[in-house]
């Protein structure tokens, strides 16, 4: 597979750019594509999606910027998750978000 390492690497690079760019129309583009792509929807979100979130939240830590653009910026990954979780459930591939876990002790 390595020809689609380079496809790969650009879809990945596009869902980390949608994040840091608040951008939900190049976050569903890069669902889209890595789904048409047959990449692993893992990889999708842990390369590009959570990657480009740390990144605003080192971004915030330094007060480079503002609160409000952790939000905006987890809105972008909400879009693109429902949308990966709905190409998932079309094409059939077997693929489980599970949500945020909060434990109190």
């Amino acid at each position: 597979m390595e020809p689609e390492r380079p496809l790969f690497q650009k879809i990945i690079e596009k869902a980390r750019d949608s994040i840091l760019n608040f951008d939900s129309r190049e976050a569903e583009s890069a669902v889209r594509e890595a789904v048409d792509a047959g990449m692993d929807p893992v990889d999708l979100i842990e390369l590009g999606f959570i990657e480009g979130m740390k990144e605003v939240g080192d971004r915030f830590e330094k007060g480079d910027v503002p609160l409000l653009h952790i939000f905006a910026a987890s809105k972008i990954m909400e879009k693109g998750l429902s949308l990966l979780k709905c190409c998932a459930i079309e094409k059939k591939i077997d693929f489980r978000l599970f949500g945020n876990i909060s434990m109190n002790t």
